[in-house]
Formats: structure tokens, sequence, C-alpha cells
């Protein structure tokens, strides 16, 4: 009977948020490019990763920290986008330079609080009891602590360079993707599908690894892009404050410290990392609301 009854032909679904067929936003980038922040997001986040690549592989129009006293404090120009500093540096190419130091330590910091951060909200939403509240409860005191302070203490106790950097920012964020990832565990833990899983007979690390985790990556890969912008601005406060990576690796950080001083007679020195800071802090959170909008599309975000 089933294989000579006409089938049935149901409307495609529609998207809650445009009202256009579901069919069109089945990729995360369709979404994240449909949605205007995440299109603006994406473009300024491209930017900012383009830069600290050609910083890091040293494609630069000048050598970062080639000094020229005879072109000390020149302003915005063709030979000097935007300009040079106190010691006759090219602002540009050491903006560039500090990009790709700050992202390396922020990808670094980020991945370190994902990682643990992942894993904790997992097992604490998924095996109850005591492991829930013995990592929440460490979770609660991790939040009373501001993570700007703690990777204070953590840099001063480690010492100031890329890696200690990026512990120090990574453990004070691990907090927020527990809760970010133990609140959809404790939802799917009861789902039919992995009810029907252990009726089955699945081990509990299939469970965990091949069926919830991928069903809370929306919410990682949402946190992430926003945990990013929060480990660069952090990163530029340690730097800010003299605890970021010493000389003479550059940070964005460090050469708005250097460059304050010279704010009234030189404001470009001031204005190009303190622009590439807000770039890369808006760029990556707007890609944080267009990836919601793609894990969650019935979510419209201002």
């Amino acid at each position: 009977m089933s294989e000579l009854a006409t089938p049935v032909v149901t409307p495609e679904p529609m998207d809650a948020v445009n009202g256009e067929p579901a069919a069109r936003h089945r990729t995360w980038f369709g979404t994240v490019w449909r949605s205007r922040n995440g299109r603006i997001g994406f473009i300024l986040s491209a930017l900012v990763v383009l830069g600290a690549i050609f910083g890091s592989l040293g494609v630069t129009p000048y050598p970062p920290d080639a000094q020229n006293f005879n072109a000390s404090l020149k302003g915005i120009s063709l030979a000097h986008v935007l300009g040079t500093d106190q010691f006759g540096r090219d602002v540009f190419s050491q903006i560039l330079q500090a990009l790709g130091v700050s992202l390396e330590i922020a990808g670094i910091s980020v991945l370190i609080a994902g990682g643990i951060g992942t894993l904790g909200g997992i097992v604490a939403g998924f095996l109850g009891r005591w492991p829930s509240a013995l990592i929440m409860r460490v979770t609660d005191v991790m939040f009373a602590i501001p993570a700007i302070l703690l990777a204070l203490a953590i840099v001063t106790a480690l010492g100031p360079s890329i890696i200690d950097s990026s512990i120090a920012i990574g453990v004070g964020y691990i907090p927020i993707f527990v809760r970010v990832v133990r609140g959809p565990v404790l939802a799917l833990r009861e789902a039919d599908f992995v009810r029907a899983g252990r009726v089955l007979g699945f081990s509990r690390s299939r469970l965990l690894f091949r069926h919830i985790l991928p069903s809370v990556a929306g919410a990682v890969a949402v946190q992430t892009s926003l945990a990013l912008a929060w480990a660069i601005l952090a990163e530029a406060s340690l730097s800010f404050l003299g605890l970021g990576p010493p000389p003479p690796t550059a940070s964005l950080g460090e050469m708005v410290s250097e460059s304050s001083s010279l704010a009234s007679t030189a404001w470009w020195t001031l204005a190009g990392p303190s622009i590439a800071i807000i770039i890369a802090v808006i760029g990556f959170n707007f890609l944080g609301d267009g990836l919601r909008a793609a894990a969650d599309p019935r979510s419209k975000t201002r």
C-alpha cells in the first residue's frame, strides 16, 4: 500500500525571520550573511584576521621595528597611511604585527576556555549529582572574581609572555562556557533521542560526543566568537598595564599606552591602535550575533 500511495507534497517551510523558504537558510554561512550584524561582523572579522596573518608573516609596508628618526611623528600621508611614532616607526606596520600577536593570544585563550569549559558543562549537565555540584560550585567561585582581576593575578604569577597571557585570560572565561553548555545539555539529557540511545545500549561516551556535543555546537560557536572579542580586549588591557608580551613583541595595548602621552601632538599614534581594537571587538561581537541567528533562526537581534 505504501508504495502505491500518492505522495503528499507539503509546502516548503518558511523562515521565521525573513519569511523566505527555510531551505535557503540551511547553511550557517548563508544565515550569517543574511543577518545585517552577521554580515558586518564577518567582513570586519575577516579584515582583522587577514591583517593578523599579514603581520605574523611579516608582510607589512615597512619593518615594524625599523626606526627612522628623520621621519619621527610624521602625520598621515601616502608614504605612511597611519603616520609614524616618536621613533619614526610606521604605525600601520606596527598595528599589523600587533594584530597577529593579539589574535594569537586570543585564539589560544579561547581554545583553553572553550575546551575545558565545554567539557565541564557537558559533564555537569549529563552526569548530574555530585559531579555537577562540584563543577558548578567551582564555577560560582570563579564567577565571583572579575575575569580581568583573575588574569592580572595569574599573569603576575606566571610572568609576561604570549603563552602565560593566554593561560591567564583563558582561565577567566572557563566558567562562561560551562554555564552556556550546561543548560542545553540538561534539556538534551531527557530528549527522546538520548533515551532511545540508552535503550539501544549506546555507551555514555557515544551519547556525549556523537549526539549531545553536536547539538550544543551552535551555542559553543556563538560563545567562541564573543569570547574572542573579550579576549582581545583583555589582552589589550594587560598590555596597557605593562603585563603583556615583553618588547620587542608589538601589542595594541602597549601601543595605546606609549602613545597616550602624544595624543595632543600626534593623535594618529593613539587613534590607529585604538581603532584596530574597536574594529576587532565589534567585528567578533557582530559575528556572534550572526552565528546566534544561524543557531536559532527564530531569534532576531538588533
